[in-house]
Parts: C-alpha cells; sequence; structure tokens
C-alpha cells in the first residue's frame, strides 16, 4: 500500500521520510505470478507471492511502529539515530539485489524449487522498483555499494510524472489480472484480484484526481 508517513517530525527528500509512494506492493505480486506462475504448476504461485511482498514487510512493521508508538521514539534522538539507520538495515536490505541473487544460486544448487522461485520474485521485486523510486530509492547493492538511483519517474510523485506512471501500473495490473484469471483460479483468489483492482484503480482517482469521498 502506498506509505507516507512523516517519521520524527521530519519532511521527506532523497535522505529521510515516505514522501514519495514506491509502486503498490500488490502490484510485484500480481505482475510476478503472471511472469512467473504457469497453470501447470500452481505449486509456483505461493513462492512467487510471498517473494514479491517480502522486500516490503519491514517498511509495513516500520510504518506500524511509527503511527502506534510514535510518541516514544524519542530515544532514537538522544542517541542520534534517525530514519537513514532504519531504513539501512530494515528496508534497504530487504531490497538488496545480491542477497536475492545469492538465495537463487545457494536455491538452484541445492535443487529447492520454493526457494529459488521465491528468491527469483525478490530480485524482481527489486528491479521493478528501480525505475519508479525518484525520491524514496533504495540502496539496492548491499552490501557491496551505498549507492541509490533516484529516477526520473515515480509511481505516485506529481514532480516526477506519477500522473502518468500511475495509470500505466493500473493497466499493467489488469493485463496481468487477465492473465491469471485464465489459469483457473479458485473464487476467493478471483475476489481477491479484483478487490486489488478497484481499489488500486480508486486511490489514483482520490489521488491524483482530487475525487475525495
Amino acid at each position: 500500500l502506498p506509505i507516507s508517513p512523516r517519521p520524527f517530525g521530519e519532511g521527506g527528500d532523497r535522505n529521510t521520510g515516505f514522501q514519495a509512494h514506491p509502486m503498490i506492493t500488490t502490484t510485484h505480486a500480481i505482475l510476478n505470478t503472471a511472469l512467473l506462475g504457469r497453470k501447470s504448476n500452481p505449486e509456483r504461485n505461493w513462492p512467487v507471492v510471498l517473494g514479491s511482498i517480502l522486500p516490503d514487510v519491514p517498511m509495513f512493521l516500520y510504518f506500524f511502529f511509527i503511527v502506534v508508538f510514535r510518541d516514544h521514539f524519542h530515544w532514537f534522538r538522544r542517541y542520534d539515530l534517525n530514519e537513514y539507520h532504519i531504513r539501512l538495515f530494515w528496508v534497504d536490505w530487504a531490497h538488496s539485489i545480491p542477497l536475492a541473487l545469492a538465495g537463487v544460486l545457494i536455491c538452484r544448487l541445492l535443487k529447492n524449487n520454493w526457494g529459488f522461485f521465491f528468491f527469483v520474485a525478490m530480485g524482481l521485486h527489486d528491479l521493478e522498483d528501480l525505475p519508479v523510486h525518484a525520491e524514496y530509492a533504495h540502496r539496492h547493492f548491499l552490501p557491496f555499494s551505498n549507492w541509490q538511483f533516484f529516477s526520473p519517474i515515480s509511481y505516485g510523485d506529481i514532480r516526477h510524472h506519477g500522473a502518468v506512471v500511475a495509470p500505466l501500473e493500473w493497466l499493467e495490473v489488469l493485463i496481468c489480472v487477465a492473465i491469471l484469471e485464465r489459469r483457473d483460479l479458485r473464487l476467493g483468489v478471483q475476489l481477491f484480484l479484483l478487490f486489488v483492482v478497484v481499489f488500486q484503480g480508486l486511490w489514483m482517482v482520490y489521488y491524483f484526481g482530487g475525487v475525495h469521498w
């Protein structure tokens, strides 16, 4: 889900804050399942879905603690800590391409298909994030480099063509859902995909169209 708190009372910029919206996590799961899943191999679906969403889990946990325990984070400043440290040790490590590649190679050597598709999905998540993070860029090459790529485009930042990129991502989701619907999915999964499509469409209208209910 799009996340935009201002932790510790700070504004968002290229080093702190969640002001720019990354690709929506559900898009990763739907896109990667369409790419890696097969109707004849439904056992791939769970590792692909979990690997697609895992890199964003630390971000959700961080958001949860900021919202719930915001008044108790004064001790961060006491030890000269800020969001940079949390992003580096929690969020950015979860988006490390070298770690995902290492997992892919290890699982291939061990002939572990579940783990192989899990780490492939993690790596795809990282590659999909690269072109749409204009402000909130991850350090995708830990532990070898602290480098960040600040893309000229963003999924949700109007200053970086978000009003164009967001509809394109929603169209991508529609196409992938159409592909998945051809794989004889259970009713519960079909309803969830329908919810995601409707939710992302309504959020886009709300955020970019200024239509507030």
